[in-house]
């Protein structure tokens, strides 16, 4: 208590004293940057001064004040030592957060995000961009069907040999000495945290429109829903309409997947690649493609678990990039005529 004594008569200069030095010292020290996760890569020379440290951290936006940082260390936390090399930290770490894990120098690390909707063919290239080994290493590890995950054990024998689907899109944090099988190994354990062994269970029994359904189904789906709609509540209604179509065993005719079987990253979709048979081909062959198109996040996951029940058909994203939805293939084209198409 004396040494906080003695920190808010000396930062009593900036203006503050008494109880409300006490209240402005706890915000400076306790209260982190953000409330939101946002990792942020920080560096430490061997031989740099604690006032150097603390105004990097403040320009690298996290923490309040350099001052506070150097008083708190010279007078509160006497036995607190920062050490050179690499860290990961984060804006919603406070103040003694911080400093706890810059006494704690780890082997230089990668922070690497892979959004939602990517295949493994683009999170190849971004891991081989990160330093984790070639596009190639990726590949090997995220085709091989061996893991020992239950929620690969139920894939159908048919099932491509690929682990598309279940590489969990996420920001990761690894040493750079991690591999791409290290990665693909972390994205199939967070596939397992998300995609919970209860909602695992929920995939086993009918919702709305959908069936019951195997968990490989559920993710196939989920994976052209990501392709397709970015925004809630867009997903669970495109998701009822596949189902909708399905039950009428009208052909689901999505252009993404297409787009897949075609190793296409993106359209525009011809006349004639809609005649391209492939086992990723909607127009050509009802049902489900062969697997997933992409890796979807945990709510395009959610929205096919609980579709939402609708009497459309169709749907399309117009020329402002607004989902239409329609109960007729002619109010279909009647909207498409009305708003336009989105380019593909």
């Amino acid at each position: 208590m004396k040494k906080l004594v003695v920190l808010v008569l000396l930062l009593a200069g900036c203006g503050v004293a008494g109880d409300r030095g006490y209240d402005w010292v706890n915000r400076q020290v306790y209260t982190p940057m953000s409330s939101h996760s946002q990792a942020v890569s920080f560096h430490i020379d061997p031989g740099e001064s604690t006032d150097q440290i603390g105004q990097d951290l403040y320009n690298h936006g996290l923490i309040h004040s350099p001052e506070v940082f150097l008083v708190w260390l010279k007078y509160r936390d006497t036995s607190a030592r920062l050490e050179a090399g690499d860290f990961v930290l984060n804006k919603n770490m406070d103040m003694l957060q911080i400093i706890h894990t810059l006494g704690k120098a780890q082997p230089r690390q990668v922070v690497l995000s892979l959004p939602e909707g990517y295949t493994m063919q683009l999170m190849a290239q971004k891991a081989e961009k990160a330093g984790l080994g070639t596009a190639a290493d990726y590949l090997s590890a995220a085709q091989d069907t061996s893991w020992p995950y239950g929620f690969l054990a139920g894939r159908p024998p048919t099932a491509p040999k690929t682990l598309e689907g279940f590489l969990f899109p996420d920001t990761y944090q690894l040493d750079k000495t991690a591999t791409a099988r290290d990665l693909v190994k972390r994205q199939l354990d967070r596939f397992g945290e998300q995609f919970t062994p209860a909602l695992q269970a929920q995939a086993g029994q009918p919702n709305g429109p959908r069936p019951a359904e195997s968990v490989y189904s559920v993710v196939t789906l989920a994976s052209m829903v990501e392709r397709e709609v970015t925004q809630d509540p867009d997903r669970a209604i495109v998701c009822g309409i596949f189902y909708n179509r399905l039950a009428k065993s009208m052909a689901l005719q999505d252009d993404p997947t297409v787009l897949y079987g075609l190793n296409k990253p993106q359209g525009p979709l011809t006349e004639q690649d809609k005649q391209r048979n492939t086992p990723y081909n909607t127009y050509l062959h009802p049902g489900l493609p062969a697997g997933p198109i992409s890796n979807p996040g945990l709510a395009s996951i959610n929205a096919c678990l609980k579709p939402q029940k609708t009497d459309y058909y169709f749907f399309f994203s117009d020329a402002h990039g607004v989902t239409r939805y329609a109960k007729t293939y002619a109010e279909h084209q009647q909207q498409q005529q009305q708003y336009g198409v989105a380019p593909g």
